[in-house]
C-alpha cells in the first residue's frame, strides 16, 4: 500500500490549516503543565478519572491565591504534533484500513486521529489530559465533518488500566475494540503507559502497538519490526515484566 498524492496533501494542507492554532495549543498547554505544579489541580478533575476514581481528594497547591483551568495532574508530555510525512508514512505502513480502531494516546490537536480517518476510514479514539487540546481536537473533527468517526475524551491513560477498563469507565467499551496504538509521546509518560499497553495487548483485537521517535523500553518489549526513516517501531507484544522471559 503506497501514499497517493491525494492523500499526502490532505495531510499536508490539514496540517499547514492547523497550524497558527497548533502553536497558540503549545503555550496554553506549557502554561498549564508548569502551573500544574505550582497551583491547585484538583486531582481526577477530568471526567474519565472522576468516573474510575471517585474518592480522589485534592493536592495541597504551592500557590493557593491562582488557579489556572487549565493545569491538569500527570501532564507528563508536552504538546509536541506529528508532521504530516510522518502521519502519512505511519497510515501505510500499519496498512491502516476502514476495518481498524486507532487509539491516539496523547492526542493533542488530534491531527492523527482525524487524518487516519480520513485517509482510511477508520474509527479513531483520541486521549489526553488536557482540556484545551480536546476541544481543539473534537472542533477539527467536527470541521472535517468526521465527528462521526473520531471521538477524544479527557482521560489521564497512566491510572490503574483496571479502572479505565471497568464498567463504571466511559471509554472501556471503546478501548476494548482497539487494533492499532500509535505513541508519540515523551519517556517520562510512555514508561507510564506499559500496565494499559499489556492490557490493551492481551485483547486479541489489537494487532499493532507503535512508537515514534521514543521507545518503550527493551526489556519491556518483543519488537516485531522497525521503519528506521520514520523512527517507527511495531511491538507484538508489551509486559511489565521481562518480555524475553
Amino acid at each position: 500500500m503506497t501514499s497517493s498524492n491525494n492523500e499526502f496533501e490532505f495531510v499536508h494542507d490539514l496540517e499547514s490549516r492547523l497550524k497558527e492554532r497548533s502553536d497558540q495549543l503549545e503555550e496554553v498547554h506549557m502554561e498549564a503543565a508548569i502551573d500544574a505544579q505550582l497551583t491547585e489541580v484538583i486531582a481526577g478533575g477530568n471526567p474519565v478519572v472522576r468516573a474510575a476514581e471517585p474518592n480522589k481528594e485534592k493536592e495541597e497547591a504551592i500557590f493557593d491565591d491562582y488557579t489556572n483551568p487549565n493545569s491538569v495532574n500527570n501532564c507528563l508530555s508536552p504538546y509536541v504534533p506529528s508532521q504530516a510525512e510522518r502521519i502519512d508514512a505511519f497510515c501505510h505502513w500499519v496498512k491502516l484500513d476502514s476495518s481498524d480502531v486507532l487509539l491516539d494516546i496523547g492526542c493533542g490537536d488530534g491531527r492523527v486521529c482525524v487524518a487516519a480517518s480520513k485517509l482510511t476510514g477508520c474509527t479513531s479514539i483520541g486521549l489526553d489530559v488536557s482540556p484545551p487540546c480536546i476541544s481543539m481536537a473534537k472542533q477539527v473533527a467536527q470541521e472535517e465533518e468526521l465527528e462521526n468517526v473520531c471521538q477524544f475524551y479527557e482521560a489521564d491513560a497512566t491510572i490503574d488500566p483496571d479502572l479505565l477498563l471497568s464498567d463504571s469507565s466511559p471509554i472501556a467499551s471503546i478501548l476494548k475494540r482497539v487494533t492499532v496504538v500509535y505513541l508519540y509521546t515523551y519517556p517520562t509518560l510512555l514508561i507510564k503507559l506499559v500496565p494499559l499497553l499489556e492490557m490493551l495487548g492481551n485483547n486479541n483485537n489489537v494487532r499493532a502497538i507503535v512508537t515514534l521517535t521514543y521507545h518503550l523500553p527493551n526489556e519491556h518489549v518483543v519488537l516485531e519490526k522497525e521503519n528506521i526513516d520514520h523512527e517507527f517501531r511495531q511491538y507484538s507484544r508489551v509486559t511489565l515484566l521481562d518480555a524475553e522471559k
